[in-house]
């Protein structure tokens, strides 16, 4: 299923009411506005909502949009929202910031900036989560230096063990790692590799994971079918699953194949989940597991 022809970095998550809420980024002119769409059939079809955020392309960066209905029913997206200099095109402020929508994703109003910077360095690819105890989780990608990034986890004041995967760059190329946590997100320990690109100089990146009926998938692009090193050229989206004994990783699958970038998932049920990537635009694809 398409949801957008120029959208890309599309995402989904469920709403109260059992209906899927999805988010992607769309340019539209000479404006990139973050755009909310509501499947109420499984993810087969998808209908417009609202616009959570419109700003011009060549001073602002706008992407990255994750949504998340909390109990009461707020809906929040979470985005990088960047400045940049129109005439160099280099970023001169870097900020995660969240949105709220009290009716359903129809209108939108500013939160809060859950981290802003005018560093050399930024912010990427936030996410968000209820924790058991009623708190919020943002998560985000923090850069420190040119081959290196930090993931951040911040939680509200409000507010079973947790398995979360990242980029690593020990090797030189982006490789895939998972760290666990015992105790809802407050500590994380058992650091381990998920995935290893084939062949030389490859990359995988942007993973997620997910977990359907007890089972954890984890989602990622990879350019080791082609082999043009030159990320993120050449990439396509592939779906991994533990092995037997938990340590490792295998069944692989490819969703989508190259070019496919930024992919995202969503459990749908116990049997199945939709696959989402910029594909030409903004698609979804549901996978039955057996």
């Amino acid at each position: 299923m398409t949801f957008a022809k120029g959208g890309t970095y599309p995402r989904a998550n469920f709403l109260v009411d059992g209906s899927l809420i999805g988010a992607y980024a769309a340019t539209v002119g000479e404006d990139k506005s973050l755009t909310l769409v509501k499947s109420t059939d499984d993810s087969a079809s998808w209908s417009f909502l609202g616009t959570a955020a419109t700003r011009p392309t060549a001073s602002s960066d706008l992407e990255n949009p994750y949504p998340l209905q909390l109990p009461g029913g707020r809906v929040l997206l979470a985005y990088r929202n960047h400045d940049k200099d129109p005439d160099s095109g280099e970023s001169t402020a870097f900020r995660i910031t969240v949105s709220y929508s009290d009716d359903i994703g129809a209108n939108w109003e500013f939160l809060f900036d859950a981290a802003t910077t005018t560093a050399e360095f930024g912010f990427w690819e936030p996410l968000l989560r209820s924790a058991q105890g009623g708190s919020l989780q943002i998560y985000y990608s923090r850069e420190t230096s040119l081959d290196d990034q930090d993931s951040i986890e911040r939680s509200s004041p409000l507010m079973e063990k947790r398995t979360a995967v990242f980029e690593s760059l020990q090797c030189g190329s982006f490789q895939l790692g998972s760290v666990a946590s015992p105790d809802d997100g407050k500590t994380w320990d058992n650091r381990r590799t998920v995935y290893l690109p084939t062949g030389t100089n490859n990359n995988a990146g942007t993973p997620q994971v997910v977990n359907v009926g007890g089972t954890l998938y984890v989602h990622f692009m990879t350019d080791e079918g082609t082999q043009l090193h030159d990320w993120i050229n050449g990439a396509g989206a592939k779906l991994i699953t533990p092995g037997d004994d938990g340590s490792t990783w295998d069944n692989q699958i490819e969703v989508f194949t190259p070019q496919a970038n930024w992919p995202g998932m969503v459990a749908l049920n116990d049997s199945s989940l939709l696959y989402m990537a910029d594909k030409n635009g903004a698609k979804g694809h549901k996978i039955v597991l057996s």
